[in-house]
Formats: C-alpha cells, sequence, structure tokens
C-alpha cells in the first residue's frame, strides 16, 4: 500500500461528544461532532453570504472588550484566475457565477471596514496558502504571472506560503515575480515588456529546504511575527508556512529535486515552540494541505496533520489554519484548532475573527466562516475594485491579440466541457480531445504511438466556443495550460494495466484520460482497491496482450510518477513531440486545416460491469501490490 498523503482523501471518521473547545469558540452555527483519534473535529455550515450579516460578527462580546481583537482574511488557490468565474457551493448553498479578483477585492475591503468599525481595530491580517499562480488563463500565464503578482499586491495581501505550483516554471522563476524581478534575456516579448514589481508579500516556508544547506531556499523564513495592540495593550501573533509532502508527485522531478520536503505535523510542532519561546502563544498555520468540509463531516490531509500535531504537542497554540491545495469548501474545529479553506480560483474567501487575551498572549473567541465572492447580477450594490480592475483590464490588453486568434472550427456553439462533468466512469469530453489530439500528434510526427494518456489534473478548463463556433488560441490553452513535455514511451500490457489500476486504489482521487483503447473494470471486493480492470483492447477491438510492447504518449509529470501514477514512472522514452500546450493548439489547427469540426467524443472508453458479469479477462489482473513495489 501506498503510505503517502492523499490528495483530497476522504478518510470519514466516526461520532462523539462535543468537546469543550476551550479557548476556540464555535461561533453560532450547527456542528457536527466526530473524533479522529481522540482529536475532536467539529464540522459547521455556512449560512450567510457576507460578514456584515454574521451575526457574531455585529458587536463586540463583553467578556472581550478588554481583549485585542483580531481578524484573518484569506484566500487560497487563486492559480491567477484573475476574470475567472463560476458555480461555488459554500456549506449547503450554492453562488452562480461568484469570482473575479475586482470583486474579490471590493469584499475583502468590506470585510476589513466592516471588522474595523465593530472593534475599533486595525489589526487585519491579508493571507494566502499557495499556489498562488500555475494552471492559469492567459492574462495571467503569458505574462508570467506577474499580473496576478500585482493584483495580489494592490488586494494588500502581505504574508503567503508555497503551493504545488509555485514550482511549474522552477522556483527560482517564482521568486523572481514574487520580488519583482527582470526576466531572462530569453524571456518572451510579452513578459519583458511587463512592468516588473516587488509583491511585498512575507513568502514563509518552513517544510521545504535546500538539500544543500538544510535551510527553506532564497531568503525565506519559516515564520514571520506580527505585533497586535488594542487599548493600550500588545500582543504577537505568529506565522508558519507549510506546503504539502506530496510535491514530488505534483510537480517535474527538475522542479524539486534540490529541496527536501519535511513532515508538515513534525515541522509545526517544532516552529510553534520555537514562536512559544519568543513569547508568541498565537499562532496560525498557512498551510497548501487539503480538507473538505461536506454532508457534515470534515476529512483530508489536514485532520490527519493536525491529529498528529495533537499527538506530538498537546499542548501547542496553533488557533487557526488556513489550508489550501484540494479545491474544497470547509470550515471546522479539529481539536482546537480552526481550520477553513475557501474553494479555489477566487471564488470565495475566508474570515477569521476573534481576540487575543494580552495577559496570556492566545487566542479567545476565535470564529471562522467562508463567503462567496458574488457576481455583480447576486449582489449590484458591490462595485468592481477599480485599482484591480485596472490591472485585469490592461493584461487583458496585453495578451489580446495572442488570446483572440481563431485556430479552429467546433461543430457547435457549446463548450465541451472538463473535469466538472465527469462521466460515471470518470470520462470528460475535453480530456478525451486532449488524449485524442496528442495521439493524433504524435502519429504525424512518426513516432508510431499505438495509445496516449493523460492525467485529468492537467485537464483546467472546458473548451470554449465561440457563438459561431470558433475555437480561440486562449480557449486551447486554457484547457491545457501547463506547457508539460509530451514524451512517447514504451510500456507492456501488464504495465498498461497497473497505471490503469492504479486509478482504483486511492477512490480515484487521481484518474486517467485515455485515447487508442478501451478496457472494462469491475469490483473487486476490496476497499483498498474497489476496482480492478479485467479486460483490455485496442479500438479496433485487438485485444492488448500483457507480453506485448506498446508505444504510449504521456507528459512528463506522469513518466516522473505524477499523481502516484508509478506504473509510467522511468519507462523507457522512444521519442518526443512538444508540450502538450502547443500540441493541443496544433491538433485543433490542424483540424482546421483538413476542414474537420471540432467536436466532443463519445465517452464510451471505460466500461464499468458489476462483478459476476465482466466477461472471462484477456489479461488476468493482478493485485497492484503484486505488480508494483512502491517505496517513497
Amino acid at each position: 500500500m501506498r503510505t503517502h498523503h492523499h490528495l483530497l482523501s476522504k478518510i470519514l471518521v466516526s461520532g462523539l461528544v462535543v468537546p469543550a473547545l476551550g479557548l476556540i469558540g464555535v461561533g453560532a452555527n450547527q456542528p457536527n461532532t466526530v473524533q479522529a483519534a481522540g482529536v475532536n473535529v467539529v464540522t459547521k455550515t455556512d449560512n450567510y453570504r457576507s460578514p456584515t450579516q454574521q451575526p457574531e460578527y455585529k458587536a463586540v462580546p463583553k467578556k472581550y472588550r478588554s481583549a485585542i481583537p483580531v481578524q484573518f482574511l484569506g484566500i487560497n488557490d487563486l492559480h491567477g484566475g484573475l476574470s475567472t468565474t463560476g458555480d461555488v457551493q459554500i456549506g449547503s448553498k450554492t453562488y452562480k457565477d461568484a469570482g473575479t479578483v475586482a470583486r474579490m477585492a471590493s469584499y475583502l475591503n468590506i470585510a476589513q471596514n466592516h471588522f474595523k468599525k465593530v472593534n475599533k481595530s486595525n489589526n487585519t491580517f491579508r493571507v494566502e496558502a499557495g499556489d498562488m499562480v500555475g494552471a492559469a488563463p492567459a492574462n495571467s500565464s503569458l505574462l508570467a504571472h506577474e499580473s496576478t503578482m500585482h493584483v495580489l499586491r494592490a488586494m494588500n495581501f502581505k504574508i503567503g506560503t508555497l503551493g504545488n505550483h509555485e514550482f511549474d516554471r522552477g522556483l527560482a522563476e517564482f521568486n523572481r515575480i514574487l520580488t519583482g524581478a527582470k526576466p531572462a534575456a530569453t524571456a518572451d516579448k510579452l513578459v519583458k515588456n511587463y512592468p516588473h514589481q516587488a509583491s511585498k508579500i512575507d513568502l514563509i516556508d518552513a517544510n521545504v529546504i535546500r538539500k544543500t544547506t538544510n535551510k527553506p531556499p532564497y531568503g525565506y523564513q519559516p515564520y514571520t511575527i506580527r505585533t497586535v495592540k488594542a487599548h493600550g495593550q500588545k500582543a504577537k501573533v505568529g506565522f508558519i508556512g507549510i506546503d504539502t509532502t506530496d510535491l514530488p508527485h505534483l510537480t517535474l522531478y527538475n522542479n524539486y529535486k534540490a529541496f527536501k520536503l519535511l513532515d508538515e505535523a513534525k515541522t509545526i510542532v517544532k516552529y510553534d515552540k520555537v514562536l512559544n519561546k519568543k513569547g508568541v502563544k498565537a499562532v496560525v498555520v498557512l498551510a497548501h494541505t487539503g480538507v473538505a468540509s461536506e454532508n457534515g463531516k470534515t476529512t483530508g490531509d489536514v485532520v490527519d496533520i493536525l491529529k498528529k500535531v495533537n499527538q506530538i504537542d498537546p499542548k501547542n497554540n496553533v488557533g487557526l489554519y488556513v489550508a489550501g491545495h484540494s479545491h474544497q469548501y470547509a470550515n471546522a474545529v479539529i481539536g482546537k484548532t480552526r481550520v477553513v479553506q475557501a474553494v479555489y480560483t477566487g471564488k470565495a474567501y475566508d474570515d477569521t475573527q476573534g481576540y487575543i487575551n494580552p495577559k496570556t498572549g492566545k487566542f479567545v473567541g476565535l470564529t471562522s466562516h467562508v463567503y462567496p465572492v458574488l457576481s455583480k447580477k447576486a449582489d449590484k450594490k458591490v462595485k468592481s475594485n477599480a485599482k484591480v480592475a485596472a490591472i485585469v483590464k490592461d493584461a487583458d490588453k496585453r495578451v489580446a491579440p495572442k488570446v483572440n486568434e481563431v485556430i479552429g472550427k467546433a461543430g457547435t456553439n457549446k463548450p465541451i466541457t472538463g473535469r466538472l462533468h465527469n462521466t460515471s466512469t470518470m470520462e470528460n469530453a475535453a480530456g478525451e480531445l486532449v488524449v485524442d489530439g496528442q495521439l493524433y500528434e504524435a502519429k504525424k510526427a512518426g513516432t508510431n504511438p499505438d495509445f496516449a494518456m493523460t492525467n485529468t489534473g492537467g485537464i483546467r478548463a472546458d473548451l470554449d466556443v465561440k457563438s459561431n463556433g470558433d475555437i480561440t488560441w486562449g480557449a486551447a490553452t486554457a484547457v491545457q495550460p501547463f506547457g508539460n513535455i509530451l514524451q512517447v514511451v514504451t510500456m507492456t500490457g501488464k504495465q498498461i494495466e497497473a497505471a490503469l489500476n492504479q486509478q482504483y486504489d486511492e477512490n480515484q482521487h487521481y484518474y486517467l484520460q485515455i485515447s487508442g483503447l478501451k478496457y472494462t473494470y469491475t469490483d473487486t471486493g476490496n476497499k483498498d482497491q474497489p476496482y480492478k480492470v479485467v479486460k483490455m483492447t485496442k479500438e479496433n477491438g485487438e485485444p492488448i496482450s500483457s507480453t506485448g510492447t506498446y508505444r504510449v504518449v504521456i507528459n512528463d509529470f506522469l513518466h516522473g510518477g505524477g499523481d502516484n501514477f508509478f506504473a509510467f514512472k522511468n519507462t523507457p522514452i522512444v521519442g518526443s513531440i512538444g508540450s502538450d500546450t502547443d500540441v493541443f493548439v496544433n491538433y485543433i489547427k490542424d483540424m482546421k486545416a483538413a476542414n474537420t469540426l471540432i467536436t466532443a467524443p463519445k465517452l464510451d472508453r471505460k466500461v464499468y460491469q458489476k462483478a459476476g458479469s465482466a466477461k472471462q479477462a484477456i489479461i488476468v489482473a493482478l493485485p497492484i501490490q503484486n505488480v508494483f513495489t512502491v517505496n517513497e
């Protein structure tokens, strides 16, 4: 079995009595309490769409009037989503067409001004929990994400941490845009001509360290301390930065090979104690680690991390944990720690308010909520922030000639939908269109491939289509923004089977889109491996032999074992056909040149058959642990 954390892990925990939460107030919404190995988990449900409506944010409780008020406004996984909109579910409510950074800026200002008015305090901190950039639309990615850093600066975000996507172009490049340094001489003209300025974000990183120095890179500090004041008294707040230890499975080897990833929980405990010795008893963790609150339960890596933190040091002072990475809504109390996550791409933000006891220096009455960034239609009274809107407008203008170039024609004017519209077999039209394109272009390049496969995490958007059926360069690159290199590798039928089976040993948190082959899978009765492949064929129905050798197009992320698909790791490379972004663009162009309309593929490549009804397997599927021995 694998022994690493799982992105979007869904480890459910059993019920228990609501604990006495001590220093952390649980707020007004109805809790659902469970226990994870001695650590109580209280799941909350947010019912209000603005902090101005929140009952506990309307006045200072009498018992806290002599305490020091504090506010933490947080975001996570912005991904350069300057203009991104979409539906967002917060608690039991769904908000339509939420998002854009210009509207987010206005809502953050409203939240901060409301806190200031009620508490007569300027003790507000704007923080982010990683993946500021990467997997982004063209108005960020074509400008090397410097437009996103300009926006974060304009929104006054002052403290942040690393996510896995900060490594997409190498951490040195991220540090360049963080600090506003000039780009390399080989950079694109668009990037060279864009204004370069420091983001003013204090980047904290406690568990990503250089192998050569055992210290964080680029002078980043593991923590930072801020002083807060009220009523003639002072206190200190400490912030610890944490990245997911899944990083080696989420970026290219060359991007992380210089670094060591330290255990999240042990690192938090270490620096909590360091801060304690410095007189800091109110600690906030900004961590790019996943969590989700849904159906009355909170699950994910954060539950496991905080469980371990409390096992190591039950007296820790971690009062708030601002999470990221899993793109989910979360609002919970785990042990004595408030946990929040505000979905992703600027559709929501979290607002945590509370107090610090000036005598003990500890948090009291801490309460967290998550709110949507409402559309103009949903909230006509709130206008977009003019300063932030101007940055986005300028970015749009700079990239418009490239973005608006028409490269192809679709059969209808409807979008070809991606991973938010999967079938029950985890297929989606945009994903399979991508791999169809990769297979086509690899054949055109003379590499003689049999199949193509890609990780669905690389399919970042629907393929948008104009009303007249036009497909633009910007629409295509939004689907495939990473620029991963596509390689043609040789694999045996048994290795291909193993790769397909590896979709099913983590509850399909990671899954593939496939081209050139079809397969049938069925139940196993094993909760650790609930499904297995029982039949594989080429598109023409020809069986795939376990001992046969085949050529498969994959990206270099998968070739390094990315998303825990270890069956692809170190398979022999026989050719390369360029970046996934360019290949998808070229495929659409080639279809246009051939007068072929782009249409959504038929989603019938993965076939589920209930146990007992599946036909005799062409390949006998071995248990996954007998196919590969995994040591991490």
